[in-house]
């Protein structure tokens, strides 16, 4: 008959029946050694009680969760509508960009780029189930459009206004380029954990309650007020050492996506023949968007659902000065 033991349990102090294989004791067992085969000093085994989840693993020898370990090997799928669009320089505009409407999905989002946004989020919920983990994957962003506009500015000598504006002038206000680099995105689904894990060696998951746990409320807002944009009660605590029936990822609960536009301005001169000098100033996050990062997502923190921090970095720029004879 197969027991079912709480997470209390599982982590009280039994007696360590792998002791005499680390260190001497004073009465060793009869499949003791008569001196210590493993030299391990940090190792919990040289301890008198070790927990008793430890002795119920399927390799008790080896200490420690397995919680840290991403899923490696993985199954995904991804579908995606690609559209490209292009302008060539004609009447002072060219531009040139693409949009992709796409969805991924898998049962593992955790790799060697765990680092990236809330990659690292996704371990498995049960190791012996891991059929239960496909979902949306953390990669998944349904628009994204990147698109770069030049726009010679129709204004100074020979152009649409000031065809015959003096050389002085001209060299102030004429012949001015300005390019933008526009990235739009959606952001990414949002992973829901429980605060206090009691499933020993998973990462348990609350059980969802709602349709469509989003309080509506923008992720600007939450920043400026402290509210919550994930509504609490829309989950629900599954019970010990029970997994949770909330998928790894919510596709209806997104973080904030990219909005982002470069905008570089520039100027040619040619002081005599042979020479050519280019004044350019560059902005980055010209606008000074922020891109707010994800809330509190381990329920139910007193700040479940709160967003404290930013992405990325404030408007910035560079100015340049390039001289070729």
């Amino acid at each position: 008959m197969r027991r079912q033991y709480t997470t209390a349990e599982l982590n009280n102090p039994v007696a360590n029946p792998f002791q005499c294989l680390f260190t001497q004791v004073a009465s060793p067992a009869s499949y003791c050694p008569a001196s210590p085969i493993f030299h391990e000093p940090d190792s919990i085994y040289n301890d008198d009680t070790i927990p008793l989840t430890n002795l119920l693993r399927p390799f008790p020898q080896f200490d420690g969760p397995l919680e840290g370990l991403p899923l490696l090997g993985a199954q995904s799928f991804y579908n995606a509508l690609q559209f490209r669009f292009q302008k060539r320089s004609s009447h002072y505009v060219s531009f040139e960009g693409n949009y992709t409407l796409s969805k991924a999905t898998d049962d593992s989002s955790v790799g060697a780029n765990a680092f990236v946004g809330n990659l690292n989020t996704g371990n498995p919920q049960e190791l012996d189930n891991l059929r239960a983990e496909h979902s949306i994957s953390a990669n998944d962003t349904t628009h994204r459009l990147a698109a770069a506009i030049i726009v010679d500015v129709p204004v100074g000598r020979d152009r649409w206004l000031g065809r015959n504006m003096n050389r002085a002038l001209d060299a102030i206000v004429g012949g001015w380029r300005i390019s933008n680099i526009l990235t739009f995105q959606t952001g990414q689904p949002t992973p829901i954990a429980m605060s206090q894990n009691a499933i020993v060696d998973g990462n348990q998951r609350p059980n969802l309650l709602c349709a469509s746990p989003a309080t509506g409320l923008s992720a600007h807002r939450s920043a400026l007020t402290g509210q919550s944009t994930i509504d609490i009660s829309c989950f629900g605590d599954p019970g010990d050492e029970q997994p949770g029936n909330a998928p790894r990822y919510l596709s209806n609960l997104r973080t904030d996506g990219i909005h982002n536009i470069d905008v570089a301005f520039s100027k040619e001169f040619v002081p005599r023949e042979g020479m050519r000098l280019e004044l350019r100033g560059e902005f980055f996050n010209a606008f000074n968007t922020p891109r707010f990062a994800i809330p509190d997502t381990f329920w139910p923190d007193s700040s479940f659902g709160v967003i404290s921090s930013t992405l990325g970095n404030p408007r910035h720029g560079q100015l340049g000065v390039r001289f070729e004879f």
